[in-house]
């Protein structure tokens, strides 16, 4: 009976007069939306969304959608996932050239900026009206919810919400031998570990606490396997096609020879994963209350040594996976994949781990010689740097693939370092950090249209730059005017991280863009391949020369590469400091700590690098 196909939550929905006859009327009557928007939506979704924050169950959710089975979506789904289809559409129809690809020759829809918050809107108002009843299906769009959702806070309902819930329905088991089907087990690992992603960042983000604790984890990697069939959504050998000329809902721009077999769809995701684990642990470990006492009191060389070497396996696994990978599935190539900006938002993330494991043990330059104990001060130079300028090559459209919403949340980090760097003694460094905080105004200008974040953050670090009285080439009012600056060009020519490597020339103040010259010998692959390669790759430039012969990246390069060199110890001592020109700096973007420090912090000469002292 029709009656049964219908979810519980449809019932509770007053408006609802009579029962609909199909799915799409269903659709209509929880959505307001025709067939043919929505499905325009769910291509939308499904290539640009799923593959990064994959917690949909793809088959079963078509399944349902093509009426094969007994029930239909659950409205808070569709509600979600429409929102987050649509703030590609509002990006579209905004500015259809900052969309490139081909998977939007179908998808043009002229809709009003916010239209994605109404969808969301929607479905956490059927959440909270079911709050003592949680399901799998309102856990899926919380994640969506939580990292789609163009302006959310710390203060957010849906961030509280999924760890209680994700316990009430166990996620945080190993469900292994349970009976359920193995698709389903699927599917609820990796709805736990979004969740477990969300909680890592934005813990950093917001300067909160962390919510879910390791050791009552013990939920499995979900696999990385998807079959073709399903990533093309192709019908399965056992099902009958029965609704051919319908609408598909391929999540790839490539479609192999053969759709049998296995593709590592989940690949991106999974590394996401591995790395959100390592960023629990440097929060919890150097940046809580009591870990930066303990690291006062007593040191941490233990955990940074620890922690240097999970990142440096970490770097080394992604860069063999995605090598690998790429070759069976060219999305995944990091020059020319469709998800090519994902990889490198990625890899913004692992810089951000470097700065917040070695942002805590940086000395002033005038407390000081070069040599091991400027070691934490080069590592968080070298991340920034490199972070930024790979930054400054990302579009709104690559923005809005990294579907997370603490995807600013590096740029954040690497200014503050660059902030300090503006102040130092030595005038390459500080010209080159000045340049590069150019680079991250003219992003946030370029991405605030999709972004509340990318506006508070241009607010919050001008405040930095005027209490601490730093100057910088700038090409925007002091004003701070929230105007797309047409200088700025984000060509589908242009390889996507051009000139990330080689350090630039002297920006011209009058010039009214402040893009890198293309450079015919170092291009994209020049910057990933220093990650993709099985070992560094020494970089030579004006400004990143200040960086001794080469780079450094981990303490295992250093103790390879410069301790080999000086008669030095292998490992320095890591103790956080009151000397620490970050030692009141918060690590998030919370407005509280902000202000808070904003008010605390007058002294303007905190950063001031340029009087050297004799050590």
């Amino acid at each position: 009976m029709l009656v049964d196909k219908l979810p519980k939550a449809y019932w509770l929905q007053p408006s609802i007069r009579s029962l609909p006859r199909n799915i799409h009327q269903y659709v209509f009557s929880v959505t307001g939306l025709d067939q043919y928007t929505s499905a325009r939506l769910l291509k939308i979704y499904f290539a640009n969304v799923h593959p990064v924050l994959p917690v949909i169950d793809k088959r079963e959710f078509l399944r349902q959608y093509r009426d094969h089975l007994p029930v239909y979506p659950q409205p808070v789904l569709l509600l979600a996932m429409f929102g987050a289809a649509a703030r590609f559409a509002e990006l579209e129809s905004h500015d259809p050239q900052k969309l490139q690809g081909p998977s939007y020759n179908y998808s043009h829809l002229d809709v009003p900026t916010g239209w994605s918050d109404q969808f969301f809107e929607k479905a956490l108002k059927y959440i909270l009206d079911e709050v003592n009843q949680p399901t799998l299906g309102k856990m899926q769009a919380l994640a969506l919810i939580q990292n789609q959702r163009t302006n959310i806070d710390s203060q957010s309902s849906a961030a509280f919400l999924m760890s209680g819930f994700a316990q009430c329905l166990g996620l945080h088991r190993n469900c292994k031998d349970w009976p359920n089907p193995e698709n389903d087990k699927q599917s609820r690992s990796r709805t736990w570990w979004a969740l477990y992603v969300c909680d890592r960042f934005q813990a950093a983000l917001h300067g909160r606490p962390l919510l879910i604790v390791d050791e009552d984890n013990d939920v499995p990697y979900p696999s990385p396997y998807a079959s073709w069939k399903e990533v093309l959504d192709e019908p399965e050998d056992d099902e009958l096609d029965d609704d051919e000329g319908g609408p598909r809902f391929p999540s790839a721009t490539y479609r192999p020879d053969s759709v049998g077999g296995y593709v590592a769809f989940n690949t991106l995701f999974l590394q996401l994963v591995k790395l959100s684990e390592i960023y629990g642990r440097i929060w919890r470990g150097l940046h809580t209350s009591n870990a930066k006492q303990q690291s006062f009191l007593h040191g941490s060389d233990n955990i940074v040594t620890k922690l240097d070497r999970e990142l440096t396996e970490w770097r080394f696994s992604f860069s063999r996976t995605i090598k690998y990978e790429a070759l069976h599935f060219p999305d995944f190539h990091p020059e020319s994949g469709y998800f090519a900006g994902v990889i490198g938002s990625i890899l913004l993330f692992y810089f951000t781990a470097l700065i917040l494991l070695h942002r805590p043990f940086i000395k002033n330059s005038n407390q000081h010689q070069e040599d091991f104990s400027s070691l934490s001060f080069k590592i968080c130079t070298s991340a920034a740097t490199r972070g930024i300028r790979m930054a400054a090559q990302l579009s709104p459209h690559d923005y809005l693939l990294t579907s997370y919403a603490f995807s600013l949340y590096p740029v954040l980090q690497c200014c503050l370092v660059l902030m300090y760097n503006t102040k130092s003694h030595d005038p390459r460094i500080a010209q080159a950090a000045k340049e590069d905080l150019q680079r991250a105004f003219e992003l946030i200008d370029r991405i605030q249209d999709v972004s509340g974040w990318a506006r508070k953050l241009k607010i919050l670090l001008h405040s930095i730059l005027d209490n601490r009285n730093i100057d910088y080439l700038r090409v925007m009012d002091d004003e701070y005017p929230y105007e797309d600056p047409e200088a700025v060009s984000s060509s589908s020519s242009t390889p996507l991280f051009k000139d990330c490597v080689t350090a630039t020339t002297a920006l011209d103040a009058a010039a009214p863009s402040a893009v890198p010259a293309e450079d015919p010998i170092h291009d994209m692959a020049s910057i990933i391949d220093t990650f993709l390669l099985h070992q560094d790759v020494p970089v030579n430039g004006p400004a990143l020369s200040t960086l001794a012969n080469g780079e450094v990246f981990t303490l295992q390069q250093f103790d390879s590469t410069v301790a080999q060199q000086q008669e030095l110890p292998a490992v320095p001592s890591f103790r956080n400091e009151p000397s620490n020109p970050f030692w009141d700096i918060p690590s998030s973007i919370d407005w509280s700590e902000w202000d808070a420090w904003y008010q605390q912090a007058q002294n303007p000469s905190a950063w001031d690098q340029t009087t050297r002292q004799s050590p």
